[in-house]
């Protein structure tokens, strides 16, 4: 975890978000991977939104290392079908269970508007391409525990089948469920790339939605590529964990701090660090946030084999 990450889990503080920030970052963003013949993508954007003068939505959240990004991001899709007019919600975190065993989770069971049952398996993930890479292996997460092929793997080879199988459909009658009809997936986040050509990166030809959100990765090692002599003014915002979702969402008036700050709070992290880069041509003109990253420690732990 970051110094704020840190920070946090020493007070013991609870973590407030206001996810409806969340919220509208998500709806303008991409999933990670195409839909294929057996995988059906969820688009947020196709749900028809009620009309609301609500613009904040505050959850409360255990401070680290309790906090749990993947529940954080379940309940900002709670919200989307809260606020949809045709969409409901029938069962969240379905523990399915017999007498012998637990099976599995079902994150969604919902309605759509055509009236059928659909289950829905959620994940927001963060992961860089190592440099040279062109397979999905070769995009691992922030701290080199996870990696993309091995969760997409996962969730449309054993999470979305679950609920085809005949002791889901069982437990799903047993608790007066309507049984699924369709299974849809959203896999969404941020995919990172090598600083020097983050922007111009192409991986074709394994599955990835060309759309997809991204941005830019360095070692403490590198971070002198930050640095600017001349051009607009750069600054960065180092982001806890509870805003990696909706990055500049969350900071209406921006302060962010200079290179020489974002070295001393980075370099001596072991921890990876997602920042938000910021320009304004002079100090009379508003912050604009430009990219968002990822500082890694020059040292990284073993990747997943």
């Amino acid at each position: 975890m970051g110094q704020q990450d840190q920070q946090n889990h020493q007070s013991g503080r609870p973590i407030t978000v206001d996810i409806q920030q969340d919220l509208y970052w998500l709806l303008q963003s991409q999933t990670l991977m195409l839909e294929t013949p057996e995988v059906g993508v969820f688009n947020p954007q196709d749900l028809t939104l009620k009309a609301s003068k609500a613009n904040t939505c505050v959850k409360t959240y255990p401070a680290q290392p309790a906090y749990r990004l993947g529940k954080h991001f379940e309940d900002c899709v709670e919200h989307w079908f809260e606020s949809s007019l045709t969409n409901k919600i029938l069962a969240r975190n379905l523990v399915i269970q017999t007498a012998e065993r637990t099976l599995g989770e079902l994150d969604l069971i919902y309605q759509n508007d055509a009236l059928e049952i659909v289950h829905l398996e959620l994940a927001i993930k963060f992961y860089l391409l190592n440099k040279g890479g062109t397979r999905l292996t070769d995009f691992v997460g922030p701290a080199g525990h996870d990696r993309l092929d091995l969760k997409w793997d996962r969730l449309r080879q054993h999470q979305l089948p679950l609920s085809h199988t005949g002791l889901v459909l069982n437990f799903l009658k047993q608790q007066s469920l309507p049984l699924p009809t369709r299974q849809q997936l959203l896999l969404t986040g941020m995919l990172f790339y090598a600083y020097e050509n983050w922007q111009s990166t192409l991986v074709e030809g394994i599955g990835l939605n060309p759309q997809h959100q991204r941005g830019w990765w360095l070692e403490h090692h590198e971070l002198a590529q930050l640095k600017t002599t001349h051009g607009p003014e750069r600054g960065f915002i180092i982001l806890p964990k509870w805003h990696w979702i909706g990055g500049p969402r969350h900071y209406s008036e921006p302060q962010p701090i200079d290179y020489k700050q974002l070295m001393v709070g980075t370099s001596a992290d072991p921890w990876p660090n997602m920042v938000l880069m910021y320009e304004r041509v002079n100090s009379h003109q508003p912050w604009v946030c430009k990219n968002r990253g990822l500082i890694l420690s020059t040292k990284k732990p073993p990747l997943v084999s």
